[in-house]
């Protein structure tokens, strides 16, 4: 896998949980921040219309995910999950944009089941930061963010379009 380390931290003060709203080219997300901690990114899927006011620096961030499909990993991440999750989401920052990977496959390389592996990406903070929608089932594009149909699957199948067109033109 990649060397692409997360920048986990514990916050220095207690500091109340504010939260943002963005529109993607591929749905609204809602963005938690605590100090200058990312600690959550969320698809919406209702129909309410999020409006943009997204902190500059994490606006950044995304503007240049949906322009190159790279990512900033170096953000400040509030520390959250288990061990065992925190070594999965690691794994899935080393999955190269525009490139799958089974849950299978990468389950293997972890030394686990399937189904831990899958449980660690459904439980994501991160998506997008952790690009747990580069995971896929064997026989088709599996699940997203525990959702198997619907809008937010809809998401992962759009991100994962993104990625691999724009590695083609790079």
């Amino acid at each position: 896998m990649s060397t692409v380390q997360l920048n986990w931290c514990k916050p220095s003060r207690h500091a109340v949980i504010k939260t943002y709203y963005c529109t993607t080219p591929v749905g609204p997300l809602s963005i938690h921040m605590q100090a200058s901690l990312l600690s959550k990114i969320e698809w919406l899927d209702d129909s309410r219309e999020p409006f943009d006011n997204t902190p500059m620096q994490l606006e950044q961030i995304l503007q240049h995910y949906w322009h190159h499909a790279m990512i900033d990993y170096s953000h400040p991440l509030l520390k959250q999950g288990t061990a065992f999750q925190q070594k999965v989401w690691q794994a899935l920052c080393g999955i190269p944009t525009g490139q799958t990977r089974t849950y299978g496959e990468l389950a293997q390389t972890l030394n686990t089941s399937p189904r831990a592996l899958a449980n660690a990406c459904r439980n994501n903070p991160f998506p997008i930061i952790i690009p747990c929608h580069r995971v896929v089932s064997k026989t088709g594009i599996g699940g997203y963010a525990g959702h198997t149909s619907g809008p937010i699957l809809a998401i992962k199948y759009a991100l994962l379009q993104h990625e691999k067109m724009l590695t083609h033109e790079l």
